[in-house]
């Protein structure tokens, strides 16, 4: 609870902050006539309305008082973080698309000295973000915050190559920002097809097929197998949670824990279960 209190308050936050960054860039990149400086505004909107939406729903979460609530939490951070990197992906692809457009068809861009100093702040903010999101996270072991300062950082490249957009348009050399957009570009979407799938996996509980097969194979080294039910996973933030029923108390149970946390970093829970138990979760 106390982590989450911590992830809404930041998150709250992040969003003033990209709002008013998300203002700043609109104004800039309509009075400067800059497809980039517009595509860079529309995505720190982006993720301040990401981030608006998993600060809303994690706080209505808190107010929920049953055992599940932890475990609920958790998930809600999953799922936000398969979210943001959803739009992190598609905000790298976007950005490819703009670059290529101003390689093919260059656009006279207008600009001041006002308006290169406000874009260089902006990016500086981002950058001093990223640092602020990364002490957090290293302190609350966040999903949502890693993947928020991450896309903090990305934000920052987007911002430089901006401002090099305008110093490259100021001497008449508007396709030359195009190969450095599409360069980030790609910067922003290989990673974040990693994380896209690493969040989308920890979402659906998946867990390889290798670490299953060890898991079985010390349950039956140990004479555990003929008892057991079946394994259920579930991963909550960076850790995987096995629990393994048994129609019967299995040998050496005890140890059962530590030989599987230590051989395959699964966390795993004995639990007895009757048949008649398992018949009736069966029939609801």
């Amino acid at each position: 609870m106390r982590q989450t209190r911590v992830v809404c308050s930041v998150c709250l936050g992040v969003f003033i902050v990209n709002f008013i960054l998300f203002g700043v860039k609109l104004y800039i990149g309509l009075a400067s006539n800059s497809i980039s400086i517009f595509s860079d505004s529309v995505n720190n909107l982006f993720d301040s309305l990401s981030v608006l939406l998993t600060f809303a729903v994690l706080r209505l979460m808190l107010r929920c008082t049953d055992k599940n609530t932890a475990s609920m939490l958790h998930k809600s951070e999953q799922l936000f973080s398969f979210l943001i990197s959803i739009i992190i992906v598609f905000t790298g692809l976007y950005f490819a698309y703009s670059s290529l457009e101003r390689f093919m068809y260059p656009t006279p861009v207008w600009y001041t000295g006002l308006y290169l100093g406000v874009l260089i702040a902006t990016a500086l903010v981002k950058l001093a973000l990223f640092f602020f999101l990364r002490t957090k996270n290293k302190a609350v072991g966040s999903p949502v915050l890693r993947m928020v300062g991450f896309d903090s950082l990305l934000d920052f490249f987007i911002s430089c190559v901006t401002v090099l957009t305008l110093l490259l348009s100021g001497a008449d050399h508007f396709s030359f920002d195009a190969p450095a957009g599409l360069l980030v570009s790609i910067a922003i979407t290989a990673p974040a097809v990693k994380m896209l799938r690493d969040s989308g996996a920890a979402l659906i509980n998946f867990v390889p097929t290798a670490t299953r097969e060890a898991v079985n194979g010390i349950l039956d080294a140990a004479g555990a197998g003929e008892e057991l039910l079946y394994i259920r996973y579930l991963r909550v933030g960076g850790e995987t949670e096995g629990y393994a029923f048994f129609r019967s108390p299995a040998p050496n149970a005890e140890a059962l824990p530590e030989q599987v946390l230590s051989r395959t970093g699964v966390i795993l829970y004995c639990i007895i279960k009757s048949e008649q138990e398992n018949h009736d979760e069966y029939k609801n």
